[in-house]
């Protein structure tokens, strides 16, 4: 006597048949919409071409994915998460952004975290270089700003003083082993401008002063490298970045830290 089979048994091979299934049973209504060696499940997403299936290697490969990482990213609802960022409903952070970056301990003094992830000055730009880590102290006197007890000092490169100037490529290399400050200070500065000394609004001339903090160097997507710059204007405090390739005159000082021995370099 032959041996009964199960309504589904033709479906175990990923959808490959065997036999002519029941043609009242539900798997028959099923089986019209699978495909040979597809797995069978509701509401299956397909590729509509090779091609397509291509440009999702080509980007996986653009990635630097693994086969594990693949094989996690098809886990649970990860691949709904970056539906959700497609679609506008959701955006991407780094997890060092979720970091403290500051601490206020009270109107003179705010501690800033110098190696959380420094903020991007304009869309596609990436972090060249970041110099400094921990936590640093950082506290406003009657004779100016401090940095872990060390003055911070507007510093000017011999090259930019009495009407020269240099590149800003050149100063960098200059700047190369000194104290310099990043840019996580520049937007503490920023945001709590009641900490930066009223001197640093114009110099000796009354030019507008253009602090530029060299700890922290941005490339763009064309690999121009450009850093940041905390100025005085219409009022206010403000931000903004130049490119390395400009030339970097008196008004446009670096914000170092002084030495023990002497507040200048």
């Amino acid at each position: 006597m032959p041996q009964q089979r199960a309504p589904w048994a033709d479906f175990l091979c990923c959808g490959k048949a065997k036999a002519e299934p029941n043609q009242n049973s539900a798997t028959d209504v099923f089986r019209k919409n699978v495909s040979k060696g597809e797995r069978v499940m509701f509401d299956k997403f397909t590729f509509s071409s090779a091609g397509e299936v291509q440009e999702v290697e080509f980007a996986l490969a653009r990635a630097c994915y693994t086969h594990p990482e693949v094989k996690e990213l098809s886990k649970g609802d990860l691949l709904g998460q970056v539906r959700q960022i497609i679609l506008g409903q959701a955006v991407i952070k780094p997890v060092a952004e979720d970091a403290t970056r500051e601490i206020t301990l009270n109107e003179t003094t705010i501690v800033v975290n110098l190696g959380a992830a420094p903020k991007l000055p304009f869309n596609g730009a990436e972090v060249e270089s970041h110099a400094g880590e921990g936590w640093a102290i950082v506290e406003k006197s009657p004779d100016g700003l401090y940095v872990n007890g060390r003055k911070v000092v507007l510093h000017l490169s011999r090259r930019q003083q009495n009407g020269k100037s240099l590149k800003g490529y050149e100063l960098r290399e200059e700047l190369t082993g000194k104290p310099v400050l990043n840019a996580n200070l520049l937007d503490t500065l920023a945001d709590n401008s009641h900490l930066i000394p009223e001197d640093w609004k114009k110099d000796e001339q009354g030019n507008t002063r253009y602090i530029f903090f060299w700890g922290t160097i941005y490339r763009s997507s064309r690999g121009h490298l450009c850093v940041r710059y905390l100025y005085f204007h219409v009022g206010m405090w403000d931000r903004y970045y130049d490119w390395l390739d400009y030339d970097w005159h008196g008004s446009r000082p670096a914000a170092l830290l002084a030495s023990s021995r002497s507040l200048d370099f």
